[in-house]
């Protein structure tokens, strides 16, 4: 015999569900946070000791300088997929104040497989991409582009990964606006 759930009730798969989604995003957050802290680090070491060797002997070492060619698109999709964790992107809201929760809810919904459908398209297209630029090289380092193209690719699918996710917790809130809205007071 099924039991019917009131809206505020939770059903037993209902919180295993929102486990995995949580579990998912945090593996996204701290994946984001590590590429990002990462590049950001090993950019800023390699252009110092660039700094250093150019001032002690007036020569570079030449491969610090191909390092934010390759590092800073990793640096950049981390930050683009921690921001869409956080809600922090622009949106335009103007529809949302006249549309009910209901509609609310239709309208992110729709948006969630849009982006989804949209960035888990542009990896599969970007894979194209790698093996065109499989045969770029930097001349000093010997690494190919398709490392810096990676990131994008890399990105897309954690925006896509997002997207997915934020899909559920809209199917799971109450309130739809809530769904990664992010509050100043939550940092301090």
């Amino acid at each position: 015999m099924m039991t019917a759930h009131t809206p505020n009730e939770a059903s037993p798969n209902t919180g295993a569900l929102s486990s995995v989604v949580m579990w998912v995003d945090r593996g996204v957050v701290i994946a984001g946070t590590a590429v990002a802290i990462t590049a950001l680090v090993i950019m800023f070491i390699s252009l110092m000791a660039e700094v250093v060797v150019r001032y002690f002997t007036n020569q570079g070492m030449g491969w610090p300088t191909e390092m934010p060619n390759i590092l800073f698109p990793w640096l950049v999709m981390g930050g683009i997929v921690l921001a869409a964790q956080r809600g922090q992107h622009i949106a335009v809201t103007a529809i949302q104040g006249m549309v009910g929760r209901g509609g609310n809810r239709v309208l992110l919904i729709g948006h969630q497989v849009l982006i989804a459908a949209t960035f888990f398209y542009l990896a599969w297209v970007g894979l194209d991409v790698l093996e065109i630029t499989g045969t770029e090289v930097y001349p000093v380092t010997g690494i190919t582009a398709k490392w810096a193209y990676l990131a994008m690719i890399a990105g897309f699918v954690g925006l896509g990964i997002t997207a997915l996710t934020t899909l559920v917790r809209l199917l799971l809130a109450s309130d739809p606006l809530t769904v990664r809205a992010h509050h100043i007071e939550e940092d301090v």
